[in-house]
């Protein structure tokens, strides 16, 4: 009875999720630039790929099945990206702004003088969930700030960050599908153009990847031993601190634990080993800082903004930052009053959609959300650069290059929506049979589901690219895999 449940629940999901996200692809699509130009780069693209792989297959047996060639491949790719990483990062550097500018002074301010300024006490008592970020960056410019810049210490930073969580993605593909499939998957990262132009912004978005795919990683894990869901939660709870985006995937692990077979109480067990260490490492990452008197508790009562804020800018426009909603916010003072104004804010927003508006509104969040190729990047590359470069014709709006890599970049996104729609419909054609990817959906699913509430960007999904990577492996497997059964029952007939 309690398999036929799961195997429903299964159903529903991968169903829901497919219908859902053909249609997101169907909308990004239409809103694309040039979309016609997209789509064509983006067959090429698929059709030179799938060539090359069956040209391998027929042709280069002996490689195809030599699995040192693939690994010592992959350490070349590796090495690649480093190098390219490394090379786009510095030449495009920025003077830090926005929330990344803040949480870089702050840093500054701590490893040279111990201390806060007054503008960072502000910052930081109305923004605390970057506090954590703060001071993960002032250790580091602490104890290497003699060897360079710390806008350059930063950068290699976001490096060593970005190539640590590429290299979690290569192990967790070679455990799900094999040392091949691996190997693509460090292909489709070096070919992924916003992770080279992220790399001169050491922030969030690009600081939580490495806790996305550790934990993903840790997490298949718990097969040999149970324990090894404290040290997911572990990764989790400090991922939550860096880019609170990361609980969606707790809620995915949780659920996932209860779709696999066991007696209840094993299950029951399996989710306090993963749910308690996460809180526990939640609380103990919050209440530390609070305990290093760098911050003054009547300031944070006084300045903190709340959740509600975040859920009151998505309802605006496009889902982005909005200054309006954030001054509205911060006019009054007291946690307790921002709160009444930001719930009254969204009580009449939701009055003034209506059913009809909000789904309007919907329509735009996802088009600004998943509809930009380059993930937000030329925006914040354009601000302050700290030198010209010749990557900059190619990464900036008005670059007399950018339109090539607007395609580029767009249809290589399109193709990553599209193998997670791959996917979730063969999760679905397998009629409900629980899979390990079937965690990383939900997560992915998840993601969409929170940015639909929350305020929104595009670059808020670079952390979860390798998740897109992984579901489109996971789809180009099991269609590979059903192709072969339907030609072998054909031949066979």
């Amino acid at each position: 009875m309690w398999n036929k449940v799961r195997q429903g629940c299964v159903l529903l999901f991968s169903g829901t999720f497919g219908l859902i996200w053909c249609w997101m692809i169907f909308t990004v699509l239409v809103s694309f630039n040039q979309s016609k130009k997209v789509c064509l780069l983006a067959a090429v693209l698929l059709v030179f790929f799938v060539l090359a792989v069956f040209l391998l297959k027929r042709y280069a047996s002996g490689f195809w099945e030599n699995e040192k060639i693939w690994l010592a491949g992959s350490g070349g790719i590796l090495l690649l990206i480093t190098a390219g990483l490394l090379y786009a990062g510095l030449s495009l550097r920025v003077f830090p702004g926005w929330d990344f500018g803040s949480s870089y002074l702050g840093a500054v301010e701590l490893a040279e003088d111990g201390f806060f300024s007054e503008q960072s006490k502000e910052y930081f008592t109305a923004h605390p969930n970057n506090v954590a970020l703060c001071l993960f960056l002032a250790g580091v410019f602490k104890a290497f700030g003699g060897l360079c810049d710390y806008i350059t210490l930063g950068v290699l930073l976001n490096v060593f960050l970005l190539i640590l969580g590429i290299g979690f993605l290569f192990l967790l593909v070679r455990q799900l599908y094999g040392v091949r499939s691996a190997f693509l998957a460090l292909l489709l990262c070096a070919l992924f153009a916003p992770f080279y132009m992220h790399t001169a912004i050491f922030y969030t978005d690009t600081f939580a990847l490495p806790f996305v795919t550790g934990a993903f990683l840790v997490y298949r894990m718990r097969e040999k031993n149970t324990g090894f869901l404290i040290l997911a939660a572990a990764v989790l709870g400090v991922g939550y601190k860096v880019k609170g985006s990361l609980g969606v995937i707790v809620i995915a692990l949780l659920i996932h634990i209860w779709l696999q077979k066991g007696k209840a109480l094993e299950l029951v067990k399996q989710s306090l080993l993963l749910l308690l260490p996460f809180l526990l490492t939640v609380t103990l990452l919050t209440v530390l800082p609070e305990q290093m008197s760098l911050l003054d508790a009547a300031d944070k009562e006084k300045n903190e903004i709340p959740l509600e804020h975040w859920i009151a800018t998505g309802l605006e426009g496009n889902g982005g930052y909005n200054w309006d909603i954030y001054w509205m916010t911060v006019s009054v003072e007291g946690k307790a009053a921002k709160k009444a104004v930001d719930r009254q804010y969204i009580r009449e927003k939701l009055q003034e959609y209506g059913v009809s508006g909000m789904c309007r509104h919907l329509k735009d969040k996802i088009v600004f959300t998943w509809g930009d190729g380059v993930y937000f990047a030329p925006e914040k590359l354009k601000r302050d650069p700290l030198q010209e470069s010749p990557l900059h014709p190619w990464v900036l709006y008005d670059g007399a290059q950018y339109g090539k890599t607007y395609r580029y970049c767009s249809a290589v996104h399109l193709l990553l929506l599209g193998g997670v729609l791959l996917s979730v419909v063969c999760t679905f054609l397998r009629k409900g049979e629980i899979r390990e990817i079937q965690a990383v959906q939900l997560a992915v699913f998840g993601l969409f589901l929170f940015l639909l509430i929350w305020e929104t960007r595009s670059r808020y999904l670079v952390n979860f690219v390798p998740l897109f990577i992984l579901l489109g492996i996971d789809g180009g497997q099991e269609a590979a895999r059903y192709l072969k059964t339907v030609f072998r029952e054909k031949r066979n007939a």
